[in-house]
């Protein structure tokens, strides 16, 4: 009989043992033999926990790794430590370890996946990215060949919930982080949602499993999403773009290059239509062109789900993503939207001016103008400044535009 344990039982945790129990038969027939959950690690022992039945709980962690030999480990813990290492413990061990913990895996996954090698143990993280979204195990083992040279996603479901707001219902950024923090979506501190953390480790883990390699966190930019204002999203509408968080990662000479920052995406862009907390990932390559993953991005049943098919996924197969020959991504130029207001005008001319900046059209609005620039150093302006994501000859303004 496989012994089974989970650290940690908040949201995530309890949504496990709920997914497990409730698929005992059929996970049983997958995997040819029974399984027990044999003992949970929580940090408060007094909640009420009745409906555990035959379940060794304790909040001691020498309790809990002398407690047995275990068969699998459900790691939902959350940060870097204690998680790092009562993982690496089980890993070093040859035990299993499946993980939701992106900050983990993003921060010190390579050093995990180390130890996961030299035990004999395999180190799951599906469910670290994109929610019930199954694009880790879809690289590690559909995609196992396939040489990818860019990827491309919306990564997280709160930010996308408040600017489908934003867009949809002309509602303020505070106005819909507070709506955000009520329904649960955000925290009471939403920093790692709103400056662009939750979704630069995921890019981070992507591009790990896209390009077999991780990236160096510097050449990784992130900016988050609390300059939004609502004229930039007025602008969006009306050049036929939508307004959401965009990280993109790709190959350039060898080396990773990312950035997590807001994104005018073109609406005939597959990422334009993923609206609400749901997640969307598209990855590039010269076989497949691209292939588009989306589903729903948080919650505790989706990332448990993800969390027990990633257990699943480790028993039947054994190999994992090999990338021999590295595959860069074709040059192209690259597009901006710079929002400069009127007591900002003088020092963005004076920028474009410095920096040689092609401007390709200004669009104006009554509180400044909406500069499309190409190739430019948008790392020396304080502006807010917009990736812009689709065909160019898509974008266009209904409403008197200039080329400066």
């Amino acid at each position: 009989m496989l012994k089974v344990a989970i650290l940690g039982f908040g949201t995530v945790g309890g949504s496990v043992y709920e997914r497990l129990e409730k698929s005992r038969k059929t996970i049983e027939k997958q995997i040819d033999e029974p399984f027990q959950i044999t003992a949970i690690l929580v940090k408060d022992r007094q909640k009420d926990r009745a409906n555990l039945k035959d379940v060794f709980i304790t909040t001691e962690w020498e309790q809990f790794k002398a407690h047995q030999k275990y068969d699998i480990v459900f790691e939902a813990i959350g940060g870097i430590e204690p998680a790092f290492t009562y993982t690496h413990y089980f890993l070093d061990q040859g035990i299993p370890v499946i993980s939701a913990n992106k900050k983990l895996v993003a921060k010190k996954g390579e050093e995990l996946e180390k130890v996961a090698t030299s035990g004999g143990a395999f180190y799951g993280y599906e469910a670290a990215v994109a929610g019930a979204v199954p694009i880790v195990n879809a690289l590690r083992g559909t995609l196992a060949t396939t040489a990818i040279n860019q990827v491309r996603g919306i990564l997280n479901g709160t930010t996308n919930y408040m600017l489908t707001e934003m867009i949809q219902k002309g509602r303020s950024f505070a106005d819909v982080l507070l709506e955000a923090q009520q329904l649960g979506y955000a925290e009471s501190d939403p920093t790692d949602d709103i400056e662009s953390f939750d979704a630069w480790y995921k890019l981070i883990i992507l591009s790990r499993l896209c390009f077999g390699k991780w990236a160096d966190p510097e050449q990784i930019s992130r900016f988050g999403v609390s300059e939004i204002e609502n004229w930039h999203v007025e602008v969006a509408s009306d050049i036929g773009c939508q307004v959401k968080l965009v990280g993109d990662a790709r190959l350039e000479e060898g080396e990773i290059k990312g950035i997590v920052s807001p994104a005018f995406v073109v609406n005939d862009e597959l990422l334009a239509s993923i609206n609400g907390v749901t997640n969307g990932v598209v990855i590039y390559g010269e076989d497949i062109h691209e292939l588009a993953f989306v589903g729903p991005g948080a919650g505790g049943a989706a990332t448990a789900n993800s969390m027990v098919e990633d257990y699943l996924f480790q028993k039947r197969y054994k190999g994992d993503r090999v990338v021999i020959a590295e595959s860069d991504s074709k040059e192209s130029a690259s597009y901006d939207v710079v929002f400069v207001n009127q007591a900002s005008y003088g020092e963005c001319l004076h920028w474009a001016e410095a920096h040689s900046v092609n401007i390709i059209e200004s669009i104006p609005h009554a509180e400044g103008e909406a500069w499309i620039v190409k190739d430019a150093a948008v790392d020396y302006l304080h502006q807010p400044v917009y990736q812009l994501c689709g065909d160019l000859n898509q974008v266009k303004s209904r409403q008197h535009s200039k080329v400066l």
